[in-house]
């Protein structure tokens, strides 16, 4: 009877004691449990890795290509307005008694036009170059460069450079080499044209100048 006695107060101090909120408490020791304290925490399968890996190599391959014909169109516009200066630096050569130039900035990767003109801050002193007022200068986006300039076969080899008109109002033969990270364009104005061409472009050809006497060819028919 004693020992009967003795199991079930053992059992009575050893039992948890649960409140009315579910809490459970031990008599003995400091555990203290709670509902919602207990969270079990499991790794990835390699199953689920497998799944995410090829959602987000479908990603990649959507997006990455939208973000090369984004940059492929910025870079194609820079050189589409690289050809509409050169356009005008022939126009304005043509039409005008000024000297122009066409100046490059490496640093700022600005391409603009300028002009030997008055000095406002002393019209009576000699001309000065200054930027013309009558054109927009382009500015070539990140990683884009003029990476050759080629003034009658002669290269620029300056990181700024101006390439000017001559006195007489003839004007050389420019050739730039434009390299991006997408796009590269090989532009040639000839001095005969007002005309840029892409050299290298499909169906592109590009005409040079011929002086018949120096051929022999002056009395034949062209």
């Amino acid at each position: 009877m004693h020992s009967v006695s003795n199991s079930i107060t053992h059992l009575q101090r050893s039992t948890p004691r649960q409140n009315r909120r579910g809490d459970v408490h031990l008599r003995r020791g400091d555990v203290h449990l709670r509902r919602g304290d207990v969270h079990l925490r499991r790794g990835f399968s390699l199953l689920e890795i497998v799944i995410v890996s090829i959602m987000l190599a479908i990603m990649a391959a959507t997006i990455v290509p939208k973000f090369t014909v984004a940059a492929r169109q910025i870079e194609d516009k820079a050189i589409l307005e690289v050809e509409d200066l050169l356009r005008m630096y022939a126009f304005r050569n043509g039409s005008g008694t000024q000297q122009i130039g066409l100046y490059y900035d490496k640093i700022s990767g600005e391409v603009s036009l300028w002009i030997k003109d008055l000095d406002p801050a002393n019209p009576e002193g000699p001309r000065v170059w200054q930027q013309d007022r009558l054109s927009s200068p382009v500015q070539l986006p990140d990683g884009m460069l003029i990476v050759e300039a080629l003034v009658d076969g002669v290269s620029m080899r300056d990181e700024n450079w101006n390439i000017p008109s001559h006195a007489d109002g003839s004007r050389p033969r420019i050739e730039l080499l434009i390299a991006g990270r997408e796009k590269t364009a090989a532009l040639v104005l000839e001095t005969y044209t007002t005309v840029p061409v892409r050299v290298g472009e499909p169906g592109v050809v590009v005409r040079e100048q011929v002086d018949l006497d120096d051929q022999g060819a002056a009395m034949e028919i062209w």
